[in-house]
């Protein structure tokens, strides 16, 4: 079904999640799996806060590496995306370049306050974004 499958990850347990079901979903369709990191975010967030797990590119860096080998030993194709900017704008232009069928991503639950104050990755990607979205919550 899908051949092409793009998933989010902040190194949140949520975004592993998502990961996982990526990767799932990937071997299923004998599908490429690109996974994307968004560092150095122009956003405010608290230093304890899910978004901010991977503050560094070395973070980053590590995260993918230790998924690559998961995704190997599934036998899947892997490609990664350390990218920095806006997260969601740099999700919905991933998938746009890659011309993903599918993009995962992984949802906090945030309140309305929070979705005002700092924004939804998520919810950026489902209304900027035409292709399909699988959104897991946490």
């Amino acid at each position: 079904m899908f051949t092409r499958i793009l998933v989010a990850l902040d190194g949140s347990e949520i975004s592993r999640i998502a990961y996982s079901r990526a990767l799932e979903l990937a071997r299923e369709d004998n599908a490429e799996l690109h996974v994307i990191t968004v560092v150095n975010s122009p956003h405010i967030w608290k230093d304890d806060s899910p978004a901010n797990q991977t503050r560094t590119e070395t973070d980053a860096k590590m995260l993918l590496d230790e998924l690559e080998n998961t995704a190997k030993e599934a036998g899947v194709s892997f490609t990664p995306h350390l990218v920095s900017g806006h997260p969601g704008d740099r999700i919905v232009s991933t998938a746009d370049e890659i011309d993903a069928d599918l993009i995962l991503v992984g949802s906090l639950g945030k309140s309305h306050l929070d979705r005002l104050l700092l924004g939804s990755v998520s919810a950026y990607v489902t209304q900027y974004s035409m292709r399909n979205i699988l959104v897991i919550r946490g």
